[in-house]
């Protein structure tokens, strides 16, 4: 639902002369997940018009065809290479308080359950420098660097979209990175990363039957109860000894009210693991316990795969000459190859594309002092690391043409 986000980044391409392909045009529609209601997008859209973006370019979006891709063609034959940033938020209420510096500052988010709490804008930042400098010395550029602005990270709901799209045909390099993390502190580097969780985001869906609660409650199957025993026992699972593995219960609705036996339930879940095998254990051992819980209640169990993310191996070559740019740089103190990144990211799916046709590919972490840790409500990081990090990719585009051309 990143409307507003998309259109004011195509304004700022259109100032910088920048050409941009967005909509329909950039996704694969079938393979995007976790889409809300039509009736969410509607509201979404004549938010975002009635809070500036353009209706033209809010129209050719249509119902979550959000995010947009520039390209920066170099005066000079080389590689193509594509960037990606992410530029969604997270479902979190912002903090309110005095020593949170965004609310301080007057620049917290005022959309209720909506907030940057993981740096997505400070990212798509940038992505337009990145697209900036680029332009400016694109007379000495060689090859063609294609930015990826991508909608829906969070939730693993974004980028296999994207991927499967045809825009990363013959893309030679792949460049992504996150600030903090891991890395969480300024001045850190790292150039690649492993750790990448293999997630699965499910919805789990409940139905039982309606009844008076006072009147005739053995009439009714309670569907509030057999998901609130499944979340318990979700929690439970048996870890393996394989890897690292993870299960989350974020959210769960149910009704319709106190004095009615409840005959629905959704509960918003998801499994990951360190490799496939191990998130695929998590989740079937998860579908079990929901489906064994809504037996209990003599309910039924459904569930959605809402979102998913991969996993894809940084490539050596590339992660090196990344680490050797940013040691030349004076605004990171320590560098390093590799550093466990701990959490799932859909990037990997691009990752993956690339590779898949020949390519390289890394995904980094750029250091930065944070204020909180990722989707907190009070999160802030660094705003010195943003031209630090358009520095850095400036830099590394202009490395990789010049080795590619050795």
């Amino acid at each position: 639902m990143e409307y507003r986000t998309t259109s004011k980044i195509i304004e700022r391409l259109e100032e910088m002369g920048v050409p941009y392909r967005f909509g329909p045009d950039i996704h694969n529609a079938e393979l995007r997940m976790g889409l809300p209601s039509a009736e969410v997008h509607k509201a979404a859209k004549e938010r975002a018009v009635a809070e500036g973006a353009r209706p033209e370019l809010v129209e050719r979006m249509a119902d979550g065809f959000t995010g947009v891709v520039a390209t920066v063609e170099g005066a000079l034959p080389g590689p193509t290479i594509a960037i990606r940033v992410d530029i969604d938020s997270n479902d979190l209420i912002e903090s309110v308080e005095d020593d949170h510096m965004p609310y301080r500052e007057g620049f917290a988010s005022v959309h209720h359950g909506a907030m940057h709490g993981c740096g997505h804008d400070g990212h798509a930042a940038i992505g337009l420098g990145i697209v900036e400098m680029l332009n400016i010395y694109k007379d000495q550029l060689k090859g063609k660097v294609i930015v990826i602005f991508q909608a829906a990270e969070e939730g693993g709901r974004g980028a296999e979209s994207v991927a499967k799209s045809g825009i990363l045909a013959d893309t030679d390099y792949f460049l992504s990175s996150h600030m903090g993390i891991r890395a969480n502190r300024t001045g850190l580097f790292a150039a690649g990363t492993f750790g990448h969780l293999v997630s699965t985001k499910f919805d789990g869906h409940f139905k039982g039957v309606s009844a008076h609660a006072g009147n005739s409650p053995e009439l009714g199957h309670n569907a509030l109860a057999a998901a609130a025993a499944a979340v318990t026992n979700l929690l439970a699972i048996a870890r393996t000894s394989k890897g690292t593995s993870r299960i989350n219960i974020g959210g769960m609705q149910a009704g319709p009210g106190r004095n009615v036996i409840p005959d629905y339930a959704v509960i918003n879940a998801e499994t990951r693991g360190v490799t496939g095998e191990i998130n695929d254990y998590m989740f079937d051992s998860a579908m079990h316990v929901c489906a064994g819980a809504a037996q209990m209640y003599k309910c039924e169990f459904t569930h959605t795969v809402e979102g998913k993310t991969t996993d894809a191996p940084c490539d050596e070559a590339l992660v090196k000459l990344a680490a050797q740019v940013a040691s030349e740089m004076d605004a990171f103190d320590e560098v390093c190859e590799m550093m466990d990144f701990g959490a799932g990211e859909d990037v990997t799916f691009l990752m993956r594309e690339v590779q898949a046709q020949g390519g390289q590919a890394t995904l980094m972490l750029i250091g930065s002092d944070l204020k909180a840790p990722h989707h907190n409500r009070k999160f802030d990081f660094d705003e010195a690391v943003i031209p630090v990090a358009v520095e850095l990719y400036t830099k590394l585009v202009f490395a990789i043409g010049e080795q590619a051309k050795g």
